[in-house]
């Protein structure tokens, strides 16, 4: 058996485990508004990219081993949905940036922090244990 598909749930954790240091690096940094625009740009390209990757090739392949996933894996994608939309709200702010850009975007920060926390912590309760079953994965992952 291949050690990469046999712990790639784990693989997902580690994943995941970077995106929250990321996030919470961004949240608690006193950077300049450059900085942050960057960083929070770099962050938000990464996400979308991971998120990306999982419905267009993750998830159909689990759909169709795991058909049992179904509800999950719907509910995966709507709250792929509602982290993309948060993230161009920062995006938003960070293109249109004011006085007050800067704590807006914080803010905003905080908002997806919560909801991306969310979700996960639900992907990896539902996910992992089958990621670290499984024999085949499609060739995108």
């Amino acid at each position: 058996m291949n050690d990469r598909i046999a712990a790639w749930g784990d693989e997902l954790i580690k994943l995941h485990d970077g995106f929250r240091r990321d996030l919470a690096a961004l949240r608690e940094s006193r950077m300049d508004a450059a900085g942050l625009r960057t960083h929070c740009l770099t962050f938000c390209d990464a996400l979308h990219a991971h998120h990306e990757g999982e419905d267009g090739a993750l998830f159909p392949h689990l759909a169709t081993e795991h058909p049992e996933l179904a509800d999950v894996l719907t509910r995966l994608r709507q709250e792929h949905q509602v982290v993309a939309t948060l993230m161009n709200d920062i995006r938003r702010l960070l293109d249109h940036g004011h006085d007050h850009g800067h704590d807006q975007v914080r803010t905003e920060l905080d908002r997806l922090a919560t909801r991306l926390e969310a979700h996960l912590d639900y992907e990896e309760q539902q996910l992992v244990p089958v990621l670290n079953t499984m024999l085949t994965l499609p060739d995108d992952v």
